[in-house]
């Protein structure tokens, strides 16, 4: 038998390239359960929640709508080993696409994270 083949005939630097593989994969940072928006979803669709680097927390929206609208949105973040929530009221332009709301967390965990749209209320003009 060949010193580079397993005893089944795989080349040993193949095994090692998959574990390696398997490791990095494995060992990646974690990613958080965003839900993506169905078509389901009212006219205001949370695509994610945000923390910068400098640990400020916004709502990224998707507006499917001609109105203006009042929203309530709570966004999940990570601070240390603890999950808080955190709720914006906002409004929301006709046909926006964007980062709405601003919360300074204090350093909370860089990254996404899930939320919901609570209640959203048409503008009157």
């Amino acid at each position: 038998m060949h010193a580079a083949c397993a005893p089944n005939g795989v080349n040993l630097k193949t095994m090692y390239g998959l574990a390696a593989l398997i490791t990095i994969l494995t060992t990646q940072t974690e990613v958080h359960a965003l839900t993506p928006p169905s078509d389901s979803d009212g006219p205001i669709k949370l695509l994610t929640c945000t923390v910068s680097p400098q640990g400020i927390l916004e709502a990224e929206v998707d507006s499917q709508t001609d109105d203006e609208m009042s929203c309530n949105i709570r966004c999940n973040y990570e601070l240390g080993e603890r999950t808080f929530s955190q709720s914006f009221n906002v409004t929301i332009p006709g046909r926006f696409h964007g980062r709405v709301g601003r919360f300074d967390t204090s350093n909370a965990k860089a990254g996404n994270y899930s939320g919901e749209v609570g209640t959203c209320k048409k503008i009157q003009r």
